[in-house]
């Protein structure tokens, strides 16, 4: 599959066809994957591929300047070899790297409930790549599962290294003041709020949305971009053995990555780690019953304004409606 980035789609190219074959200094085959920010071609004769940008703008060039620094920091296995970089006449930016044989985490997850010891097995691995994402001072900050494969050897292997930030400070972060980054599925709560100082610990909490979505064939949260920012923010997800039998400490393990307050998460992936590996596989006794009393772990505080407009029509309410606002009382122009 092809890397992806996540967050907004990449700006217009001024490049007219992304999609013809790229003019390398080598033959290319066909297209294998394509992506909102770039495409991925095989390199005739070679077991690797080259990704190529759509768009031809400096942020494109940043972004792939900075995923092929990191991949020649980290490595393999815990990501693709790194072969080479550069800036095609067109000015787009390219990456020759290992094309990685294996089998998608997102597409094991859609193909159906994973046993508890496989989804152990899968998270593991993910750690141990991790581990060596962050020992070469870089956060990921879009840790998903289409950008995890498990080799045919079990191994996982890290896709997508350009909103890679360097640890503990990045003055050349490819990525813009105040933009989000990330996929809305798996996004820490700090990384909402400034994706420029995340450390580590931002990649435990997507790899606890991982995990979690592992064992319960779902997300913590579900839902449009606006549900999804409010629920990371602010709510706590369902209780994992609401949803799957799994052992009381990889419950509580995965619960604890899922912590709002990056202080309060494990200190590092090797704890994480260390914890999963030391879990046993004795389901819990009672499944957790998904009722009220779990929903109502999703309280959160409102505001109430009371109001007095120029007018109230349909086109009023409708924008309020839009912006998740809702009228409980109106009386003329005066709303609740």
């Amino acid at each position: 599959s092809c890397p992806q980035h996540g967050g907004a789609p990449a700006e217009a190219s001024s490049h007219s066809d992304t999609g013809a074959t790229p003019v390398w200094s080598r033959p290319l085959g066909k297209c294998i994957g394509s992506g909102g920010f770039a495409s991925v071609w095989e390199i005739s004769g070679t077991p690797d591929v080259l990704k190529v940008a759509h768009a031809d703008h400096d942020l494109a060039r940043a972004r792939m300047r900075r995923e092929a620094e990191a991949l020649a920091a980290i490595g393999a296995p815990a990501t693709p070899r790194y072969e080479g970089s550069g800036v095609l006449d067109d000015g787009r930016a390219w990456i020759a790297m290992e094309r990685i044989a294996g089998v998608n985490i997102a597409d094991l997850i859609a193909a159906g409930p994973t046993p508890i010891n496989h989804a152990i097995a899968i998270a593991a691995g993910i750690l141990d790549a991790l581990i060596r994402v962050h020992a070469a001072n870089f956060a990921h900050r879009d840790l998903k599962p289409d950008n995890l494969v498990r080799r045919t050897n079990g191994s996982i292997v890290i896709l997508d290294m350009g909103l890679a930030r360097k640890l503990p400070t990045d003055p050349d972060d490819p990525t813009r003041a105040g933009v989000q980054v990330g996929s809305l599925e798996y996004i820490p709560p700090e990384q909402l709020i400034d994706a420029g100082s995340v450390d580590a610990r931002a990649d435990l909490y997507a790899f606890g949305c991982v995990l979690y979505e592992l064992c319960a064939g779902r997300p913590p949260f579900v839902g449009d971009a606006a549900i999804l920012e409010r629920a990371h923010a602010a709510l706590r997800p369902v209780l994992l053995s609401a949803l799957a039998n799994v052992p009381a400490e990889l419950e509580v393990l995965c619960h604890e990555c899922l912590a709002k307050q990056p202080a309060r998460r494990p200190a590092s992936a090797a704890e994480v780690a260390q914890r999963l590996r030391a879990v046993t596989n004795q389901p819990t006794l009672h499944r957790a019953q998904h009722s009220m009393s779990v929903i109502s772990e999703g309280k959160q505080p409102v505001v109430l304004l009371w109001a007095e407009l120029p007018r109230v029509d349909r086109a009023l309410l409708g924008m309020l409606s839009a912006r998740k606002i809702t009228v409980v009382s109106q009386r003329g122009r005066r709303v609740l």
